[in-house]
């Protein structure tokens, strides 16, 4: 028996049409459940339209029949992994960012359909939700030349009239351990989301940005910016921080150039290159690009200068170099 026939259209229509419900629940002014439910129907929306792109490719969107059993189409985890593994992603839409973004939603689902989220990691989730939209939408464009836009205003775009003032959160919970664990657990799991996609030269942006009423980015959040502020009254000022350098700046000197010179179009960079940068825009002493050990001879560094130097243009490199050359010449004299 073969697998059951599926519409590409009936796919992408019902991923806009979940989509939008998603972003006109949201905006309701008072509605109870309102995060559970938005980023339910985002993550449907996502589903569908990952296998709508796999079958647009005649990809398979099922797994292997078993006998006597029905055909069960892919899960969201398994959507992802295989249109990544068969290299769908649009070519200016970065691939681990869009499934680091997407996998944040599914953990925050999966908790909301088997038990519950704790109160105020809606949030937490918020600069994920903004981004998402926007990244369906360029996703959607590119893959079918359906633009969500054309159907709603840009004003709800953004999710609500106003974006959290900074995208760190701190927020306060009460002083049962249940829930406290809770939240720590869920912010540990969407750091190493982020620490994947940073380290794997990600464009951070993609995956949770701050935006104002106007659509102006305000942050591009890393791992570092999800905080939680533990009280035993609810409203103290406990901040606990985790941020491992092994993960968020993986990469030596040579490794870096070799993650770039893979990503990026043009001639291929060398550690002159590298090295005029550091010394054009003072990477070393930027801690979202470099890290150091207090007895270490070498810097590390970290998927943000991947996405950093991909971005360079040949022209941007020549001007570096020129310019270190001569100050390494005025040295000299």
């Amino acid at each position: 028996m073969s697998a059951p026939y599926v519409s590409i259209k009936r796919l992408v229509d019902n991923s806009l049409a979940a989509m939008l419900a998603a972003v006109e629940v949201y905006n309701k002014p008072q509605m109870t459940y309102r995060d559970e439910v938005t980023v339910m129907l985002i993550v449907n929306a996502w589903e569908l339209a990952l296998k709508a792109t796999l079958r647009q490719k005649n990809r398979s969107i099922f797994y292997p029949k078993k006998r006597g059993e029905r055909y069960r189409s892919i899960a969201i985890d398994d959507a992802l992994g295989r249109v990544t593994a068969s290299k769908l992603w649009p070519a200016d839409i970065d691939g681990p960012a869009v499934v680091a973004n997407v996998k944040a939603l599914t953990g925050y689902r999966d908790r909301a359909i088997h038990l519950y989220n704790a109160q105020g990691l809606g949030a937490v989730i918020y600069p994920f939700l903004q981004q998402n939209i926007l990244n369906y939408r360029d996703f959607m464009v590119a893959k079918f030349k359906k633009d969500l836009a054309d159907s709603m205003t840009w004003q709800l775009l953004p999710l609500g009239a106003t974006a959290p003032a900074d995208a760190v959160q701190f927020m306060k919970v009460d002083k049962n351990a249940t829930m406290v664990a809770e939240v720590e657990d869920f912010i540990t799991e969407l750091r190493h989301l982020m620490d994947v996609a940073q380290a794997a030269g990600g464009d951070m942006g993609r995956v949770a940005t701050v935006y104002d009423i106007h659509m102006q980015s305000q942050k591009k959040m890393s791992s570092a910016d999800l905080v939680v502020a533990v009280s035993p009254t609810a409203d103290g000022q406990i901040a606990i921080r985790k941020t491992d350098p092994n993960q968020t700046h993986p990469y030596s000197a040579t490794k870096l150039l070799e993650k770039v010179n893979e990503k990026r179009t043009g001639r291929k960079l060398t550690s002159r290159d590298h090295q005029a940068l550091c010394w054009q825009d003072q990477l070393r002493e930027n801690p979202k690009y470099a890290w150091k050990h207090t007895i270490g001879a070498s810097h590390s560094w970290s998927g943000e200068t991947v996405a950093y130097m991909v971005s360079l243009s040949d022209e941007q490199y020549d001007s570096a170099r020129k310019g270190y050359s001569a100050s390494l010449r005025g040295v000299a004299k």
